[in-house]
């Protein structure tokens, strides 16, 4: 399972969330590039992920999500909420699930709306442990397992892979041995604090209503000729369809077991100078989780792409292999989407693409790698993204 940490301003939210186990980040009422990426990060969410929070450098936890019984893991805060029209107070009915919906903030010296879009929720796995680990010591615990925690910058929250979420799970869990053993002393019994609020967005959302409205998000932002505009929006459709194992999507694409949205991938410096691959995951063995399979590595172009997208491909596939796969190419495979291509130029740069390797020592066998796929993607008037293999 995944994992993800959440930013929080200061530690009297810190305990309210822990307390109540509801979660939900102020976004811009805007449909902006950020917002987008928000939801990005927010559909890969499944039952079961880990949840931390961090806050006054010091990080907390363990939490689980859950789904509040008949909905999904992600719920909208309020009817419209997944929409590409600006938001204001007078665009909803009233009745949140989270309140205040809208709220001023203070942001850079200047104070603007803020809005929460999206609700989720979490239960304590096996205790919302009070005593918090400075990110420091967190580092320290286990160095070689934290990769994205060390880019957490400018965002309310990050995902985490299986084996930094182990890392974050054990740090924690060894800092709160003695309320570890006082909470198996008392039989077991979980905290019992947040399950009133369960209890409150079960009343709220009996009637139906919550799901996120992605198909009509992606009919609304569709264009005349059956594209996106920003190519947040086409990496937003890949994260959803596959990480809800959209058949069609999964016969061009494959099935992945963790998928993650804009991973940082280049050499430690200023985050903000960093490279970020669109779309990072990996899928296990079947039947021998967590052993890893195959990484995935998508980039995505909104429009046509050319030669020099390939090469950007092939960056973060020569990144993913020297961070994640131990060297080994034919542990990846890469995606370049598109709505279209340069024939020309995508021709002459492919066998630049090619990789060669060896696996093994006594004696070494040599493979050939050229694991990169073409596709082609198009929305459809009933918002359904589509997604074909294109040939050379």
């Amino acid at each position: 399972m995944a994992g993800y940490l959440f930013s929080l301003s200061d530690t009297k939210s810190l305990y309210e969330t822990m307390e109540r186990g509801v979660y939900s980040t102020l976004v811009n009422p805007k449909w902006n590039l950020p917002v987008q990426s928000t939801l990005g990060d927010y559909v890969t969410m499944s039952a079961g992920d880990s949840v931390y929070f961090f806050s006054d450098r010091k990080v907390y936890g363990i939490g689980r999500l859950v789904t509040i019984e008949g909905n999904d893991v992600v719920m909208e805060n309020f009817s419209g909420a997944t929409s590409k029209e600006e938001l204001t107070e007078d665009s909803y009915n009233g009745k949140a699930l989270v309140e205040p919906a809208f709220q001023t903030v203070k942001q850079n010296s200047k104070y603007v709306t803020r809005v929460m879009r999206w609700v989720i929720a979490f239960e304590p796995d096996p205790c919302m442990f009070t005593r918090g680990i400075d990110m420091d010591d967190l580092l320290s615990s286990d160095p070689l397992a934290f990769k994205s925690i060390r880019t957490f910058w400018k965002r309310s929250f990050i995902k985490l892979d299986d084996q930094e979420d182990t890392a974050f799970r054990a740090a924690i869990l060894r800092r709160n041995l003695e309320a570890l053993r006082m909470y198996k002393a008392r039989a077991q019994q979980p905290e019992r604090s947040y399950l009133a609020e369960h209890e409150r967005l079960l009343a709220q959302t009996e009637s139906g209503g919550t799901s996120l409205k992605m198909r009509e998000l992606f009919a609304s932002v569709r264009s005349s000729k059956g594209t996106f505009s920003s190519e947040m929006m086409v990496e937003v459709a890949i994260l959803y369809q596959l990480a809800n194992h959209d058949a069609d999507s999964e016969k061009v694409f494959g099935r992945w077991d963790y998928l993650s949205h804009q991973v940082h991938a280049s050499p430690y410096k200023p985050v903000d100078y960093m490279d970020k691959m669109d779309v990072f995951g990996y899928r296990y063995i079947e039947s021998f989780e967590p052993i890893i399979e195959k990484y995935l590595v998508l980039e995505v172009k909104a429009g046509t792409a050319t030669g020099d997208d390939l090469q950007q491909v092939m960056k973060y596939v020569d990144w993913v292999r020297q961070e994640y796969a131990n060297g080994d190419y034919s542990l990846v495979s890469a995606f370049l989407v598109a709505n279209n291509f340069k024939y020309d130029t995508i021709k002459s740069e492919m066998p630049t693409t090619e990789r060669h390797g060896l696996v093994g020592y006594r004696p070494p066998v040599p493979y050939r790698w050229n694991d990169i796929t073409l596709v082609r993607y198009s929305v459809g008037k009933d918002g359904v993204v589509h997604f074909s293999n294109y040939k050379l």
